[in-house]
């Protein structure tokens, strides 16, 4: 439903520990954010020629009269809405359409054009397939904070103990500009987040781990590379941060995890896993019991049920089975999907040029 496009330089994302990037290796030699950048600028020119006028600077809101197109690739799209907490279907008036790679789970009173699924070839790559060598219970790695990661980490920290999996949380914020010269400015960060971004409830619920996790901040408990963390890991942990009850934006950080030979599990939007599955994608749901968070809603304690349940029991269930037979059959379903984001790139072209056929003429 939104386009809502907000451009953030590659240079800030730098590991604080090692200023080393972390948009090097794996899925970033798929090319996708120079690919996600073509598309926004093909858009960009069309609107333009067919003389609608960009109303931010971030390339995401246009208008032509009392007519309005909103543009969002794999981001916010509440962050395109006057009012961010404005419920999904009604975020937008009639006069609006929105284009986008989103999947959007709810009925709503502006039009909604999204991408074909095969935009998510972007993601395809041709890097060797890793081994499986896992020596920690799970994998949880964030490059910057939001609200949805800090409360995610604080659940991580008031269930599990940490020195078992691999964390990193290095308290990067992308709004603010000063806290990315160094290491000094990021445990203020986190605090920032506490103070403002959270309720009394959620400070009362989450105290200890507050106590226990701010004194470390920013954390990183290993020394391996970014990029190792994850075949290291008995189960790897993804926070999707674009997404809520009605909506989710994809990213490389869960294809990732598709492409990987490796158990995994997802902070998502609501149906984000079966909507994966829809697609054609192998999220071993054989193996690993997806449902019991996927369907559930935030206020039905959601991130606490998905900590205990998808991360504690799944990952104990796992160390306790084949090492064998989990490796072959991650490494099967890793295979499948990457052969399936394999055919989306290819189909691509021409699916998107029947898209802008169907679609277009409308915006003229």
């Amino acid at each position: 439903m939104v386009n809502c496009f907000v451009f953030i330089s590659i240079s800030m994302n730098f590991d604080p520990f090692t200023q080393e990037p972390i948009h090097r290796k794996g899925i970033w030699n798929s090319g996708c954010l120079s690919q996600e950048h073509a598309t926004l600028d093909y858009f960009e020119t069309t609107l333009t020629n067919l003389g609608w006028q960009r109303d931010d600077q971030q390339r995401r809101n246009w208008h032509r009269e009392d007519k309005k197109v909103v543009l969002c690739l794999v981001d916010d799209i509440r962050d395109c809405a006057s009012d961010y907490h404005i419920d999904v279907p009604y975020m937008f008036d009639r006069n609006t359409t929105v284009i986008t790679d989103n999947y959007v789970g709810c009925p709503t009173q502006y039009q909604v054009w999204q991408l074909p699924p095969s935009f998510y070839g972007i993601y395809s790559h041709n890097e060797p397939m890793p081994e499986w060598q896992p020596d920690r219970q799970f994998c949880f790695s964030v490059n910057r904070i939001d609200t949805r990661r800090l409360k995610l980490m604080l659940e991580l920290a008031k269930r599990i103990h940490l020195h078992k999996g691999y964390v990193n949380f290095n308290c990067q914020d992308q709004f603010d500009g000063n806290t990315f010269g160094g290491t000094d400015r990021l445990p203020a960060v986190f605090e920032k987040y506490w103070n403002n971004e959270l309720s009394d409830d959620d400070k009362a619920a989450w105290q200890a781990s507050y106590k226990l996790l701010a004194p470390q901040m920013p954390l990183k408990n290993y020394d391996h590379s970014h990029h190792e963390i994850y075949t290291r890991s008995w189960l790897n942990v993804e926070c999707e941060t674009y997404s809520s009850d009605n909506t989710v934006a994809l990213s490389e950080k869960i294809f990732r995890l598709l492409t990987l030979p490796v158990p995994w599990t997802a902070y998502m939007g609501r149906y984000a896993v079966a909507y994966l599955e829809s697609l054609g994608f192998d999220c071993m749901s054989d193996m690993i019991d997806h449902n019991h968070y996927d369907r559930l809603k935030v206020v039905e304690n959601r991130i606490g049920i998905f900590v205990w349940k998808s991360i504690t029991d799944t990952s104990k269930v796992l160390m306790n089975g084949s090492q064998d037979q989990i490796r072959a059959r991650c490494l099967k379903a890793a295979t499948y999907n990457r052969e399936l984001l394999k055919l989306y790139k290819n189909n691509w072209d021409a699916e998107f040029e029947q898209w802008k056929q169907a679609y277009l003429p409308h915006l003229a």
